[in-house]
């Protein structure tokens, strides 16, 4: 009972690490897209609602 009781925990705590990992991941690649003037007026143009 203790050896599942730790298997699940392990699988809790690898499934949110997963998480985080891929929210940081997410969060960098969204703001090194910020960063680049290219994708920066490629997003500025596709929200801009002046025609």
């Amino acid at each position: 009972m203790n050896s599942a009781f730790a298997k699940v925990s392990n699988l809790k705590v690898n499934r949110s690490f997963k998480i985080a990992i891929t929210l940081a991941s997410s969060t960098f690649f969204l703001y090194a897209l910020s960063q680049a003037s290219i994708f920066k007026n490629i997003i500025a143009g596709a929200f801009s609602c002046s025609g």
